[in-house]
């Protein structure tokens, strides 16, 4: 969601500021503003509107050593001036900028107000700088001891930066659920929401946790945890990550997405690569040493948002093929309202590609308190959800900035995929042929060049139609729902999946010339019955657009445009599939001028329920 920069040193904030900001507008905003202190005041410039709107109001020779940015996605409160962060308190001394959602607000406005506080804006951040202003002013607290407090007396999820101006060598940083990053240089601290806005400047890093805030100076970072009725110190060790990691540049691409669609690949090597194989065995380093008794399993539970849920629903049909249980699987903002009645010896799989999904960590939460163990899948290893979870993969995708997921979904199909066979090795002793796996990224690699231009032309073609229908069957049906979500994502045209069977029970309604139906119709199990539903689209005029296999004279005959599926064994054609989707519909939304990789109204993490 929001994004959040700040600095403290002794060079000038503002270009470090701006340039974190930039780093983080895959996050998706809608306003900007930065605050700074000059001359022992504070000063405020803020936008409706992009970074750049922003760094074109700034006088750039204005010196200040201190300084706090932010990109805001609403929550509370219109998109405009008065709305966007950073926000102060009655009297100018401190200002504050904020990621999440403070629960309490109408309440602690309403007693802020009867204290004769004036708000000047509809959001729920103002009433924590207003909060501390009371705190400190009329309850005689420090700095310090007003932020312990807040801890007890906000609801919700934040994550402040918060500057004093009769403080003016201080930078506090304040966390519970929404994330924050501390990087450490020499002589200059940084403080962002996520490590791509500090990649350039560090490689060591902590990982704000839970009910902690940090008072930051240019020569030290002071780590506190607040539990009860008081602060303790503490001792941390912070990590050092190689920036070659963090770091994020297009490298020529016109999108982050298209250079992240083509690094899929690279994704799928490494993965492979960093299994520990012998023979026709292997095994999940991540896993080596969990306690996880394998063989007890007798049921598995997946939950997860968006496109990772799709994910973990092609997973449960590929699971409960091949392994001898049942598999479920939960929207993560559903789960809350579940009576769920499963056995104890439940493996719970939480899938998330930031790590901090505000609804996944609730879930993960809920589900701790109850006594299950879970396991995340996460690209994030040092995220909330990694923490909370009693086991953790890393889906080792790489700084993903598209805010349309393309190589962390990769990822889990693949984590997936080789989870499966990981338990049906370590359940059913079964020897795992590891040949398919190894030669998976020089297949993805080959069909992303020879597909490209096909599936460009294609777009180029239908890129003015108003809705589509995407129909499937079986484990193809999650790859569906995906490729309607990222249509949906990123040109903002109407998209929706529909299990194959289920077109005469409702949608075929829909057909019509204008409706195009995009099938996945390769030769696996699901194929007769999809050539089947596809001559009921045809029989509607529908335009059809089919993934299908190569040299197909049946489909041929039936489709209007055929993107051709080499003649492989099928264990590839989901993957193979996936690519096509996001390839489609990244072209279409290029043809439509689309904002590819901030699309409206959407973040790439999602950090409030």
């Amino acid at each position: 969601m929001c994004g959040i920069f700040g600095y403290i040193g002794s060079n000038n904030s503002l270009p470090y500021i701006i340039s974190g900001l930039e780093k983080l507008e895959y996050r998706g905003y809608d306003s900007a503003g930065i605050a700074y202190i000059k001359n022992g005041e504070i000063e405020i410039k803020k936008v409706v509107g992009k970074v750049q709107d922003l760094k074109n109001s700034l006088d750039f020779s204005t010196i200040s050593n201190i300084g706090i940015g932010h990109t805001r996605w609403a929550t509370h409160g219109g998109i405009t001036y008065e709305n966007a962060h950073p926000h102060v308190d009655c009297f100018k001394n401190i200002v504050l900028v904020h990621n999440g959602i403070i629960e309490n607000y109408k309440e602690v406005k309403n007693f802020l107000e009867n204290k004769g506080h004036k708000f000047l804006s509809q959001t729920d951040t103002e009433v924590s700088v207003h909060l501390l202003e009371f705190l400190i002013e009329e309850e005689k607290l420090s700095l310090e001891e007003a932020i312990e407090e807040i801890f007890r007396r906000l609801e919700g999820s934040f994550a402040f930066l918060v500057m004093d101006k009769r403080r003016d060598r201080e930078l506090f940083a304040i966390r519970r659920q929404s994330p924050l990053i501390i990087g450490y240089g020499k002589g200059e601290n940084f403080i962002a929401s996520d490590i791509p806005a500090l990649g350039m400047y560090t490689d060591t890093f902590y990982f704000l946790k839970d009910n902690e805030f940090a008072k930051v100076t240019p020569e030290k970072v002071e780590i506190f945890h607040v539990t009860g009725d008081k602060s303790i110190l503490i001792t941390i060790n912070p990590i050092k990550i190689p920036q070659d990691n963090i770091r994020a540049e297009k490298d020529g691409y016109p999108h982050f997405m298209l250079k992240e669609i083509f690094e899929q690949p690279s994704v799928a090597r490494r993965i492979i690569s960093n299994l520990e194989k012998y023979d026709n065995i292997f095994e999940i380093k991540e896993l080596k040493e969990s306690n996880i008794e394998w063989d007890k399993i007798q049921h598995a539970f997946i939950i997860a948002c968006g496109t990772s849920y799709h994910a973990g629903y092609f997973a449960k049909f590929l699971w409960e093929s091949e392994l001898p249980f049942s598999v479920d699987i939960e929207l993560a903002s559903q789960l809350y309202y579940r009576s769920l009645k499963i056995p104890q010896n439940t493996l719970f799989i939480a899938i998330s590609q930031s790590g901090e999904t505000a609804d996944v960590i609730t879930a993960v939460k809920n589900l701790k308190g109850k006594g299950f163990k879970v396991l995340s899948l996460v690209n994030n290893t040092q995220s909330t959800i990694a923490r909370e979870s009693d086991y953790v993969i890393g889906l080792k995708a790489g700084v993903e900035i598209g805010v349309a997921a393309t190589k962390t979904f990769i990822a889990q199909l693949i984590w997936l995929g080789l989870l499966k066979d990981y338990i049906k090795a370590k359940v059913l002793k079964e020897n795992i042929n590891l040949d398919d796996w190894n030669l998976l990224p020089t297949y993805l690699e080959n069909y992303l060049d020879s597909v490209k231009n096909l599936v460009k032309n294609i777009s180029d073609k239908y890129y003015l139609k108003r809705n589509f229908l995407y129909l499937a069957r079986g484990k193809n049906y999650p790859l569906a729902l995906e490729g309607a979500l990222k249509l949906k994502e990123i040109s903002y045209i109407h998209a929706e999946a529909v299990p194959a069977g289920e077109i005469k029970h409702g949608p075929i309604a829909l057909l019509d010339p204008d409706t195009p139906v995009f099938g996945l119709v390769y030769k696996d199990e699901t194929y007769s019955k999809m050539v089947n539903n596809l001559e009921e689209a045809k029989a509607r005029k529908a335009p059809i657009i089919a993934i299908g296999n190569e040299k197909d004279e049946k489909l041929l005959n039936l489709v209007d445009d055929l993107i051709p599926i080499p003649n492989i064994d099928p264990f590839y054609y989901p993957y193979l599939a996936a690519i096509v989707l996001q390839l489609f519909a990244y072209y279409m939304a290029n043809n439509l001028g689309r904002e590819i990789d901030q699309p409206r109204n959407l973040a790439k993490s999602v950090t409030v329920e």
